[in-house]
């Protein structure tokens, strides 16, 4: 399993990381397969994403009341796609927060 923290700064409200993320997302042809919450994080904000056809399934994790933005990909879900976009995701959502 791969988690990813990204910096998100300490005043950022919550519909603008939402929004950056789905826009990031969309702006490199991700397909939000699942969105919802998570058990395990209360109040979060959960994203299942795809590229394609292809293998492999990015999560992506906000969770509000810790501040806390991060990637997750899970044993038997990676995919090439995933690693070549993983550092430009998490430099465009920074960036742009």
């Amino acid at each position: 399993m791969i988690e990813v923290e990204l910096q998100v700064p300490a005043d950022a409200k919550s519909d603008l990381v939402v929004t950056v993320v789905e826009q990031v997302c969309d702006a490199h042809d991700l397909t939000q397969a699942l969105k919802g919450t998570l058990v395990s994080y209360p109040g979060c904000t959960h994203w299942h994403l795809k590229k394609d056809k292809q293998k492999g399934t990015l999560e992506i994790t906000w969770w509000e009341s810790e501040n806390r933005l991060w990637f997750k990909v899970a044993n038997g879900r990676t995919g090439k796609w995933i690693d070549e976009m993983l550092p430009k995701l998490k430099m465009e959502i920074e960036s742009t927060l």
